[in-house]
């Protein structure tokens, strides 16, 4: 394991939060610069790299261990969505705010975090594994996902929420994987150079949000503190304890563990201000997730290997 693999992914990501934190305390980045930023990456970079994240091959490996690795991406979600339905209802102040406290819980970073500090624990042969999880994953985000943060929209349910670019690259990427029909150059290349901007684009909003607030409120809100200690510690403890028993192996135990292990997907902020929800509650729990997973990670990595 290379702690210093882990650290220097961490790091990227303040790194990338600080450019924005700057660029918005100097009017390079002004309120509407940040919601134009936030629009283009759920509205495009994002789907780009949901569509390419699943392109991947479906190999014997894959079919020999299917039914551990739908064991793991089950028990991964079930095990988050037990605690975004019960520990949000008794701390949060609205419906709304609700809502993003169970997105944090359920969504972590499973892409840009995801696939390096998973090659760099268990190796280059963990990344398709990842994959399988960032399937799901992607699926999950554009119809769950909003339903989360807009639980109002649920009560009555409009068809056209769920006609958004996101779902209908998930869709599409599923299709594709399904059929195992891969996307030719020069379109797989545009839609992989899209897709590697979302990241950083994320980050660079989440800087920007977190300039417009008191640094010490996020420090100071308890809320916060509880979801980032079950994001970070309580819920890889938990997929831990149910799936050792039924599988081994540092890819079909290892890696769902680390995964759920993950701070809060910088998706959050990005969703929360397209869905006019609470951004600046989700940009705290990104920073304090981020911030804190620099320790919770190598402890988690500690009791996987």
């Amino acid at each position: 394991m290379s702690l210093a693999v882990i650290a220097e992914s961490i790091i990227i990501l303040f790194l990338l939060m600080g450019v924005g934190f700057l660029c918005r305390r100097t009017g390079v980045i002004g309120p509407d610069g940040a919601r134009g930023l936030s629009s283009f990456v759920v509205n495009v970079s994002l789907p780009a790299l949901i569509l390419m994240a699943m392109q991947v091959p479906l190999t014997p490996e894959l079919v020999e261990n299917a039914t551990g690795i739908l064991l793991g991406v089950g028990v991964f979600y079930a095990v988050s969505f037990a605690f975004a339905f019960s520990v949000p209802r008794v701390i949060a102040d609205s419906d709304l705010e609700e809502g993003v406290m169970r997105f944090m819980l359920v969504f972590s970073n499973l892409g840009f975090m995801g696939i390096p500090v998973a090659n760099a624990v268990f190796g280059p042969e963990s990344i398709f594994y990842v994959s399988i999880f960032n399937l799901t994953f992607s699926i999950l985000l554009f119809s769950v996902g909003v339903l989360m943060l807009r639980p109002d929209m649920g009560r009555y349910l409009d068809p056209k929420l769920f006609l958004n670019t996101g779902l209908i690259a998930s869709v599409a990427g599923l299709i594709l994987f399904a059929l195992q029909v891969h996307i030719p150059s020069p379109f797989a290349d545009a839609f992989t150079l899209l897709g590697s901007t979302t990241t950083p684009l994320a980050m660079v909003v989440v800087g920007a949000l977190l300039a417009t607030l008191p640094l010490e409120g996020i420090f100071t809100d308890k809320k916060i503190w509880v979801i980032t200690i079950i994001r970070l510690a309580v819920i890889p403890l938990g997929v831990f304890l149910i799936l050792r028993p039924f599988v081994s192996g540092p890819f079909l135990l290892g890696v769902p563990v680390l995964l759920a292990a993950m701070p809060v997907a910088a998706n959050a902020v990005m969703l929360a201000e397209e869905y006019h929800v609470d951004a600046t509650l989700a940009s705290k729990g990104v920073f304090l997730t981020t911030t804190l997973s620099l320790a919770s990670l190598p402890l988690i990595t500690l009791l996987i290997t």
